[in-house]
């Protein structure tokens, strides 16, 4: 009767353990959650206005450079100076310069000599040939050799002109009337084929750039009105509009938009900052929520879809929703969507229904 009892005590003993094993097992194979990207969908009433900041500069802005290499002698220009056309905004060392014109106009002196000796022998040979003094094969080598100097003569005047272009480059003149804002070269250093000398600003019609986040570039239309406020003059609001609209976002993840100022104030310079307000009425009114394109994908049933994560159990669940015209960035949901509800914008075709994730907004 022991024996038995300790057999089945045994027995037992190793299922229990086996058991223990196995659920240890699962455990431990389980996956962790999924980091996913997600974001918080907005209020509507929210993002009816948005403002962001922006540096105004001219339209006409025109950074002077040189054409050729060198170090700068002369930098007569400074920072706010008004200029004419034709004046001198910096020149380079032209030592190196005169010294190729030198020596491409002493080559072709050389070329030259040789040229009208070759046009001699030519002649010469051209009557010996008539008169069967010399060979066919003699003349041909004459008029070959006369062709040559000549090609070589038209080559090397090329080589002067374009030394002597280099050479005018060295001397680097104002193209237009308007206000130097911006000296970065200095006199005695060495500067590089197109490196900035100097910024020219031609009075005109100012504009700013302006970044605007993925979650709104869609209500953003081109002529859209904007209002405008410098920090400098906070009680006057400038007018302006919406010129240019980015098609991909930059490393701030914002796209960039242009815009347009259109009342005159002589007190804006380029270089100002102002903050520029968007008035988005119309999702106010039609109840629209503007989430980013990546966040909504398709299925066979030709739905779209999105995945909402619940925030108590932090798991995916697919969910059904109506979209409008898709914007630039931007999708506008009509709906399907509830404010502050947290949809998964990376890694969509990667998860799984009800999957357990850890959710990072953006």
């Amino acid at each position: 009767m022991t024996l038995r009892l300790y057999i089945l005590f045994f027995f037992f003993s190793g299922m229990l353990v086996t058991a223990l094993t196995g659920c240890g097992d699962n455990v431990a194979n389980e996956p962790p959650p999924k980091k996913v990207i997600v974001y918080r969908v907005p209020e509507v009433l929210e993002t009816r206005e948005w403002s962001t900041s922006g540096t105004a500069k001219d339209v006409l802005e025109t950074i002077l450079s040189f054409r050729v290499s060198g170090m700068i002698i002369a930098l007569p220009v400074s920072v706010g100076q008004k200029v004419k056309p034709g004046e001198l905004v910096a020149e380079l060392d032209p030592t190196d310069f005169q010294l190729e014109m030198r020596e491409a106009k002493a080559s072709l002196q050389d070329i030259l000599a040789e040229l009208r000796n070759a046009k001699l022998d030519y002649d010469r040979k051209k009557k010996l040939v008539s008169q069967d003094v010399i060979s066919q094969s003699e003349y041909d080598l004459a008029a070959s050799y006369l062709d040559s100097m000549k090609a070589k003569s038209a080559a090397q005047r090329e080589r002067i002109e374009i030394a002597r272009r280099n050479l005018s480059y060295t001397r680097l003149f104002v193209p237009e009337s308007g206000t130097i804002s911006s000296v970065p070269a200095e006199v005695h250093t060495n500067v590089v084929i197109g490196e900035p000398v100097a910024t020219l600003n031609s009075r005109g019609m100012l504009e700013m750039e302006i970044g605007v986040p993925d979650r709104l570039i869609a209500l953003v239309e081109l002529e859209q009105p904007v209002t405008i406020r410098f920090d400098v003059f906070r009680d006057t609001i400038l007018q302006g509009e919406v010129k240019e609209i980015g098609v991909r976002s930059n490393e701030t993840s914002t796209f960039p938009v242009t815009i347009r100022i259109l009342t005159q104030d002589k007190r804006i310079r380029s270089g100002m900052v102002g903050e520029v307000t968007f008035n988005f009425r119309q999702a106010e009114r039609y109840k629209l929520v503007v989430i980013p394109a990546a966040a909504v994908f398709g299925l066979p049933d030709g739905g779209k879809y999105v995945w909402i994560v619940d925030p108590k159990e932090n798991v995916v669940h697919k969910r059904s929703v109506v979209i409008s015209i898709p914007g630039h960035g931007g999708i506008i949901v009509e709906k399907g969507l509830n404010p502050h509800e947290l949809v998964v914008i990376r890694g969509v075709h990667s998860i799984q229904e009800g999957q357990k994730v850890r959710p990072q907004e953006q």
